[in-house]
């Protein structure tokens, strides 16, 4: 049989696994029909483990058993400042464990994060494996530019522990630049602006010839789209504290409610001038209960991430000045990532480079499919060494 490699995304907030049948390449759907997993595990019982839509679900009930976007902490010290600001919002426990990483503790159990990350892993190759009707051996993973040695050793951990050899890893903007390589326009000098849930990542990229080379990349591990929701759900507990003097973000339960429905009502934003941030129930008072209900719009919204999206571009310039170039040199600029669907970052990025912003591929799947092109040409060696 011949072996199939696929290509994975290990998203912050989504987890995508796609592959090359033919000369087409796409995601490979879930048995319920959605390409998109979220990064989420929950472990409703000792001895139960939940992943995806299912464990995402139980975010605002049993947020001291749900651990999401474990993807942030992979590789990272315990100590590190970024680390603790994180664990300090969620509500399970957490401690450094003996490599200086973070271990979590769920049910009286240790999990270190690679092992969480296994868990995401290993759903994704079981789903391709019910999907394709053949085993899963092997992987190319997509990684941000800004791991380092220690992340990217952690994510081969994890892919390992979920039963994967790691084929390849490959930078998470030259996947995405590879699987724009074949739409029309493409070419020239590029830039790959890819703002993911938690990491961003730019590269200049030169694509006027067969072999396309990367002139420069910078990226920054700690800013995505998880920050955005961060900033909104703040904004959020401040008024709810003005109101009725009472911090949401000094409970649990009712903070980890308050960021899920803040990431709700910025994804309603892509697509609506307004949306709501509700929490039903949010404060127990003598006269009843008390639900959060805030309605926030585009411009609300675009303030709030404002900071966000200036240190994006400033990674971005950062990669220009390693090219040696001007952002007007560049051909074009493609979006990758969720964040990217947000239009005030969109606004940012145009006004900001003034050439011409391309979507290409769809943001959300440049990542995947580009792994997944990369994991076809190796197969595509393995296989002529072989004949």
């Amino acid at each position: 049989m011949t072996e199939t490699l696929v290509g994975i995304d290990l998203g912050t907030t989504y987890t995508t696994i796609g592959v090359v049948q033919g000369h087409k390449v796409s995601l490979l759907p879930r048995d319920d029909g959605t390409r998109f997993t979220p990064s989420v595990i929950s472990f409703p019982t000792r001895d139960r483990i939940l992943v995806g839509e299912v464990a995402r679900a139980r975010i605002a009930t049993d947020p001291a058993r749900t651990v999401a976007s474990p993807k942030r902490l992979l590789g990272r010290p315990f100590t590190a400042s970024e680390v603790q600001t994180f664990l300090a919002q969620a509500a399970y426990r957490s401690h450094k464990g003996p490599d200086g990483t973070t271990v979590i503790d769920i049910w009286g159990t240790p999990y270190a994060i690679p092992q969480l990350c296994s868990y995401l892993l290993a759903d994704a190759k079981e789903s391709a494996e019910r999907r394709l009707g053949c085993p899963v051996a092997r992987a190319v993973i997509a990684v941000p530019v800004a791991f380092d040695e220690a992340q990217v050793a952690a994510i081969r951990k994890a892919a390992q522990m979920s039963g994967l050899e790691v084929a390849a890893v490959v930078d998470e903007p030259t996947a995405a630049a590879l699987a724009n390589r074949y739409v029309p326009g493409f070419g020239g000098v590029v830039g790959i602006y890819d703002f993911g849930g938690g990491t961003f990542d730019f590269s200049v990229v030169d694509v006027s010839k067969a072999r396309f080379r990367v002139l420069a990349t910078a990226g920054d591990a700690w800013l995505g789209g998880d920050d955005v929701d961060l900033v909104l759900a703040d904004a959020a507990a401040n008024q709810f504290w003005r109101q009725h003097k009472v911090d949401l973000r000094k409970q649990a339960v009712e903070w980890a409610r308050l960021r899920f429905a803040c990431e709700h009502a910025k994804r309603a934003l892509s697509t609506a001038e307004s949306a709501l941030i509700r929490v039903p129930e949010a404060l127990r008072t003598a006269g009843g209960m008390i639900d959060l209900e805030l309605t926030v719009d585009r411009p609300t919204l675009a303030r709030a991430a404002s900071a966000l999206i200036r240190r994006s571009l400033e990674v971005c310039d950062q990669a220009l000045v390693g090219a040696g170039l001007r952002a007007r040199d560049l051909s074009a600029v493609y979006m990758c990532g969720g964040t990217c669907h947000i239009p005030v970052v969109r606004d940012a990025v145009a006004a900001h480079f003034a050439v011409p912003l391309r979507a290409g591929v769809a943001p959300e799947q440049a990542v995947c499919l580009g792994a997944s092109i990369h994991a076809s040409l190796l197969g595509q060696k393995k296989l002529s060494a072989i004949s």
